[in-house]
This record gives C-alpha cells, structure tokens and sequence, in this order.
C-alpha cells in the first residue's frame, strides 16, 4: 500500500496498488509506480504524462474522484480529453467537471486493468459503470486439510474449492443437506473436531465420525473427491436411488420424519434437474455475459451455468455517462463481478475481452455458432427486455441517492456536494451502557463497511451533550490515518439533535473545514452552526429524505449496539 497525499482539504488518500488480477490487492513489481505530479494547469501536467501502459484518476475541485480509467498508453489517452474538442455532450459534461488528474504507471496493460477494477471499487467514481446493486450469493466450499468438510459460505477466502454462487430458487443450504444424505461428510467446525467426540449427525449417518478415526484419511479424500466430481456434474453416483432406498427403508420403520428428509432431496434432485440445459455438456461450468443500451441506461445479463444446469439468472442495471466504448464497459464490469465471485473454468461474453481473460486466469468465448452462441443469445434476450424496466428504476434510485446529494448540498449552500456524510447518534439507558455510532453514506448509499462503534468513556454519567464532544473528538483526530473509515474526512458530519448538541460539537471541531449540521427529529428542522434560525425542507423534499435515512441509520446501529451491550452486562452466561 502506497499513500498518496491529497492536495485538498480532504487528508491522504490511500489506495491500494493491485496487480492484474482483480481479486487481488497486493503491489505490483518494484517498477510500478503512482505518481502525483505538481499542481498546476492540465496541460503543463500532460507534459509530464508518460507514453506507458496505466490507471488515471480524474478529479473534480473539491478532490474527488469522478472517474478512473485505464490506458495502454497513459499520454494519448489523457491527451485525448484534453486536447480534442471533438467528444459528445457526456463526455464533454464530465470534464467540465475535471480540475485535475492523477495516474499510475504499471508494468503492463494487464495489470492496469485489474489495478482500475480494484480502484472503482474502492472509491465509486460517478462516471464509471459501478457494480451497485450485486448481491453476494452463497456458496458451498470443500475446505483443505488433511480431514476436509463441507460448509455454505458467502465469503471467499483463499483455500479450499467453492462450487456455485446458488441462487433463483436453488439454495446452498439445502444442496448441502441433500449432498449429506448422500456422501456422509463432518460439517462441524475445527473447535468441534477437536472433541474427537461423535456427533448426531454420525448417530443419523450423515457423517463418518473421521474426529473419532472411525474412517481412514484416505476413505474421507475419496469422498471428498465424489463429492466434487458431483459437483462438477461429472457423475451422478446414483443419488436419487439411493435416497430413494433410504426414504423406503425409514418409512417401513415409520421413522417418517426422516423419509419426508429424503423425500425433500428427491424433490430438490428432480428441481436441478429440471434445470439441465439440454443442449450443453453435462460438465459445462460457465458465466454467460450479455448487455443492453438504451440512452444512458446499461443493462448487464449473466446466465449461471453449473455442471450444465441454468443455475440462475441475474441482471444488473447502471446509468453510464458514455466515456467508455461498450466492450470496455462491459470489460470494467467483468472484472468487478469477480471481485466478488469465483471465477468460473469459462466464460462467454459478447466480446473476446483477451485482457480479461489473462488477468483472470480463464478462458472467454466470444462464440458466432453452435451452442454457447445460443447460451450468448438467451443473455442478449434477457438484457433486452429487461432494460426497459431499468429505466424508471435508475432515475428513481439517481433521484433518491446522487441527486438527493447534489441537492443537499445546494440548500446547504455548501461549495460543493457531501459525496461523503457520517452521522452520530448517542444511545443508554439512564447513562448506563453508553454507546454512540458512525454510519457512513457515499453518493447517498449506506456504506456499512465504513460504519464504526463507540464506548463512551467520559464516565460523567448521563450527559449526551459531553459524550457527542468525546466521540466527535476521537473521530476527528483519526482523519489522516491509514483506517478505511477514518483515515478520509467526510464532506459532511450530521449530528441526531438540535441547536444545543450542534454547539457542543463545534466547541471541539476546532478550526476543522468539514461542514456540521445537526437534524432536529421532532420538526425535522436542520441546525447549521452559527445560525439560530433552523432550516426546514419540503416533507417532498429528496434531500430531506436523504438525511432522514442517515439519522435513522444512525440511531438502530446504537441502539443494536447499547441492546447488545446491555444484553451483556445483565443475561448470565452470555458472550
């Protein structure tokens, strides 16, 4: 990791320098660099612009990054949005914005590419499709070691083999318990392992008790191994014969409850089935990616195909600004769904994406004919007709999000738009248990990996005025630092009170240039400092809206925290 020291107000940026590989963040060769050069006007910057392969930072004049992009050659490309004239209204409308640029050097185009994915990730430029709405499905994964297991996961770390994501309707969990009555497996944890004492599930016959050495190693890897090949949709093992047998045999003991179980796996078999795409290998384990345009709606379709079952779709739509060609927007798009999802043994896409192929490690068809190409087809259809349900959805969620920021700042007459708001509420009861919460919103979306939690340690009692200084304090002196939620300062700090709980607060905001404000919950009036007149916006308003979500976010993640402390503190035996 490389700092890079923000020219603006803003403290020093921290970014991640990934290599081609866009699941990973670890530096690239000594080679590579990032540089940040003078300040100045854009074009004595673009003299000093090398002709290497790179990422590029475009930012607007309050510092934040608007887009990122990358180049096989770092000076024609950045020379081409500030030396032509010739660009369309989006683009034109983008670097209207532009006030300067940073960029960094790679080793090769490759690795600028999962470099750019990695930083789109990290700082959501407005002008860059962005991978908002995806979902992290589960997966089910054959851990490592010398006596593996099998668990539903939906983070993925290094190690073990996973097989999915599961979704639409076929659900890991319930793979995983039909696999059990199939392939007896332990799926109890290492601290349950330890016990070397056998489980219910032995007693049930879903396990081999390999804690208690009542199978071999050997005998447990050759499980393992049929259970992958399942998986893989190599072989079928005879499973639903043998839950067929199993569920008569229970039944003739009238152990009823445990034939509806193998009755229910029968059930789930016959349902993948039903979704085996006759036409392709049984074994075909593939993401299929189509997309859609239609003004400035982009609308991306991804088939799952698993051991030759359909296993799902899903469709992803973004309002783009047109600064990308169509195949680096879809290339962008790629590289961030599998920053987030196992990447599959192919993929067919509507473009060879060569690039992409190399810094995933797979391999892309781009097929003209014969079966993918229907595979691509179905894709296509999908993305067609779902973009036009996209549209009124986008403007709705731009109008809620983007534009409820743009507008907020406006009322607040503030010289540029919060793109980043954190707001602190206080929560106990009657000064015991006191807690206080950060939450964090970028562009008008909850970013709750950047939210934060407080032990007030004042132990002045009940004093909420004091214990909002405490935690402002802490707060604000932590901005510079390396910390994901600290490290940046926000645009704006909205505080759950009125006028006295904002005075207390710039008492110690110091000479600090982040905007205050405080949102009062019984008027909904906002309190700005210095003002003894509130500000009160339309009910309609989508800013109004925008900050009501933000102090409500704030107020259930305290009071989560203080019923969870609390909980604590007087339930015996809880940890």
């Amino acid at each position: 990791m490389k700092k890079v020291q923000d020219s603006t107000n803003h403290g020093p940026r921290v970014i991640n320098v990934g290599t081609a590989h866009g699941l990973m963040e670890t530096p690239p060769s000594e080679k590579s660099k990032i540089n940040n050069p003078p300040q100045g006007p854009i074009h004595e910057k673009l003299a000093l612009v090398p002709a290497k392969p790179g990422v590029y930072l475009m930012r607007d004049g309050a510092g934040h990054i608007i887009y990122i992009g990358k180049a096989k050659a770092l000076r024609a490309r950045l020379g081409s949005y500030f030396k032509s004239g010739s660009h369309d209204a989006k683009v034109t409308a983008m670097l209207e914005r532009v006030r300067d640029f940073d960029y960094f050097i790679t080793k090769t185009e490759n690795d600028a590419l999962g470099l750019e994915a990695n930083l789109v990730k990290k700082h959501q430029p407005h002008y860059n499709i962005l991978l908002k709405d995806s979902k992290t499905f589960p997966y089910i994964k054959v851990t490592d070691g010398d006596w593996p297991y099998l668990e539903v996961t939906r983070k993925l770390t290094k190690g073990g083999k996973y097989f999915g994501p599961y979704f639409n309707g076929i659900w890991a969990s319930e793979l995983l318990d039909t696999l059990l009555d199939i392939f007896p497996l332990r799926t109890c944890s290492k601290v349950e392992f330890a016990k070397k004492t056998p489980c219910i599930n032995h007693q049930i016959g879903r396990c081999l008790a390999p804690c208690a050495k009542r199978v071999t190693r050997e005998e447990c890897l050759k499980i393992i191994d049929d259970v992958k090949s399942f998986l893989r949709g190599e072989r079928e093992f005879g499973a639903r014969e043998k839950l067929q047998s199993k569920m008569e045999n229970a039944a003739a003991l009238e152990q009823f409850e445990i034939a509806i179980r193998y009755r229910n796996g029968m059930n789930f078999l016959d349902k993948l089935r039903d979704r085996t795409i006759t036409h392709v290998a049984r074994d075909l384990n593939a993401d299929v990616f189509s997309y859609a345009i239609r003004g400035d709606v982009f609308v991306v379709s991804v088939l799952s195909v698993r051991a030759g079952k359909l296993i799902g779709i899903q469709n992803f739509s973004e309002q783009h600004a047109g600064v990308q060609s169509e195949e680096d927007m879809l290339s962008g798009f790629v590289m961030q769904y599998y920053q987030q999802n196992v990447v599959p043994e192919q993929i067919v896409a509507e473009f060879p994406m060569t690039e992409v192929a190399v810094a995933l490690g797979c391999t892309i068809f781009n097929p003209k004919v014969a079966l993918k190409r229907q595979l691509l087809d179905m894709a296509k259809t999908n993305a067609d007709e779902y973009i036009d349900t996209s549209i009124e959805k986008i403007k709705f969620r731009e109008q809620f999000t983007v534009g409820a920021v743009d507008e907020l700042g406006t009322v607040l007459g503030l010289t540029h738009p919060p793109k980043k708001i954190e707001c602190y509420d206080i929560s106990h009861t009657d000064g015991t248990d006191m807690v206080a919460s950060m939450v964090v919103f970028i562009n008008g979306v909850a970013e709750k990996k950047l939210y934060r939690r407080f032990k007030i340690k004042h132990g002045m009692g009940n004093n909420d005025f004091l214990s909002m200084q405490e935690v402002i304090t802490r707060r604000l002196a932590r901005i510079g630092t390396p910390d994901i939620s600290f490290g940046i300062a926000p645009d704006l700090i909205v505080i759950d009170g009125g006028k006295g709980q904002l005075s207390s607060v710039m008492d110690v905001a110091g000479n600090s240039e982040i905007n205050f404000i405080a949102l009062a919950k019984e008027n909904e009036e906002i309190f700005k400092p210095g003002e003894s007149t509130p500000l009160v916006l339309s009910k309609r308003s989508y800013s109004l809206r925008l900050l009501q979500r933000v102090r409500d976010e704030a107020h259930r993640f305290a009071n989560t925290f203080h019923r969870n402390l609390r909980a604590k503190r007087t339930i015996p035996g809880l940890k």
